[in-house]
């Protein structure tokens, strides 16, 4: 297994890119299925506060060009298997440690204050406008069960387990999400034989949200499943 820095790596890849996000644009149908469902009637209202505009037109492109990902008929779970080696970003929630794949992150950003929904689940925080998109933030601590949630406040700090100050922004099946964390360590490479997909229940925290363990020296890392979270997001 191999590591390199995160500068090292996103410097190379230009996920915050306008193509990368479709900026602008059409709504998705899992963008209108997640406002549906958290704004309610107070939709307009929301999007014009996060500055976007409750009625797209056009953007024909962008809309067709993001159609592919709400079509993903497999998960990255099943697809992430199937390769000999795996990237991984590692990040850091407390003292523990877990790791995402890069195939779902585009980005990763300081963070940023959200817009709350009041008919979200506690582990919504609220929404943000990344790019002219739809972006829901994600409180990962809760989700995870990881003790001391530090982003229970507005400005996404406090609590004993530290603080979330940066957001991994993950783009899946045509929804844009960014999951709170508190800092991001390293950058892994991994060969499928040093992770193990038969997690079990012994790990600690929640393991609903995690697909894997990265074994990196003496040390297990839980892979965050991210279409599981997206899941999640949805049909709550």
């Amino acid at each position: 297994m191999t590591q390199r820095s995160p500068e090292e790596y996103f410097r190379q890849h230009d996920f915050g890119s306008e193509a990368a996000t479709g900026g602008g644009g059409e709504f998705t149908a899992a963008e209108r299925a997640f406002m549906q469902k958290y704004l309610g009637v107070e939709e307009g209202d929301i999007l014009r506060r996060i500055g976007i505009d409750p009625v797209r037109s056009g953007g024909a492109g962008a809309a067709a060009g993001l159609a592919g990902l709400e079509d993903e008929a497999e998960s990255l779970d099943a697809r992430l298997r199937n390769e000999p080696v795996l990237q991984m970003v590692g990040f850091f929630l407390g003292a523990q440690e877990f790791a995402v794949p890069t195939e779902a992150v585009q980005e990763v950003i300081k963070f940023s204050v959200p817009t709350r929904l009041p008919a979200a689940p506690s582990f919504v925080a609220g929404i943000v406008n990344l790019r002219g998109r739809v972006t829901p933030l994600v409180r990962l601590r809760e989700l995870l069960g990881v003790s001391g949630e530090g982003a229970g406040s507005d400005a996404g700090a406090g609590g004993a387990g530290g603080e979330d100050k940066f957001i991994i922004v993950c783009r899946r099946r045509g929804l844009q999400m960014g999951m709170m964390i508190e800092r991001v360590h390293t950058m892994y490479r991994v060969p499928q034989q040093d992770i193990d997909w038969a997690i079990e229940s012994h790990l600690g925290i929640s393991v609903d949200f995690v697909s894997g363990l990265l074994k990196a020296d003496e040390r297990l890392i839980s892979i965050v499943s991210v279409d599981k979270i997206l899941d999640c997001v949805l049909k709550r």
